[in-house]
């Protein structure tokens, strides 16, 4: 199979078969991440429609050395939280700062680096952690142990300089350990890689 790349340079071309695929390839993982933001799925849906539209009608004004996946995630990102926000002002509500949007995280059923007996436990205290972090933050821990994306994607991503991502990722972690005062750092972190598989 052809890398993001290839793809994306054929696409460039007027390729409309290398469009498909990267359609195909990206729409499933852009929804998922919308949603964490929202649960209307209309709004996912329309950002996603429009992000391609545009990337079909700029094809030939964009960039050949791109991050594909970074590019998708941003320019997504960019697209839903405009949406959103005036959705939000349609609603009448008037802090539509994107700190507020609800970025959540649905826990697995089946952590297993525990026993069962004590899972539900130590998931329901994941949930309240990270119930209590920002929006900004769940953000950050989805994108780090869900897409696996290095910090420097995750900065361009989420609009943030490299420095402020890893503060705004300690911060998180900080978060966590707030939670679990009995477990060590190495233990969260594999906690959280468990998050991936839901």
């Amino acid at each position: 199979m052809n890398s993001d790349q290839q793809i994306w340079q054929m696409f460039q071309v007027g390729h409309e078969p290398s469009f498909k695929i990267l359609f195909e390839r990206y729409n499933q993982l852009l929804f998922n991440y919308g949603f964490k933001f929202t649960q209307d799925e209309v709004i996912i849906e329309d950002s996603i429609q429009e992000l391609f539209v545009k990337l079909w009608c700029n094809r030939e004004n964009l960039s050949t050395d791109v991050a594909v996946k970074n590019y998708l995630y941003k320019a997504f990102r960019r697209t839903l939280v405009k949406k959103i926000e005036q959705s939000l002002r349609r609603t009448e509500v008037t802090n539509s700062s994107v700190d507020y949007l609800p970025f959540t995280i649905e826990l697995p059923h089946d952590l297993t680096i525990i026993r069962q007996e004590r899972a539900m436990k130590i998931r329901d205290r994941l949930d309240q952690a990270l119930q209590q972090m920002t929006a900004r933050q769940r953000e950050i821990i989805h994108l780090r142990f869900f897409e696996e994306l290095p910090y420097t994607d995750i900065a361009e991503i989420m609009g943030l300089s490299t420095k402020d991502t890893y503060k705004l990722y300690y911060r998180a972690l900080d978060s966590l350990k707030k939670h679990f005062s009995g477990f060590s750092l190495l233990v969260l972190l594999y906690l959280l890689n468990q998050l991936r598989y839901q």
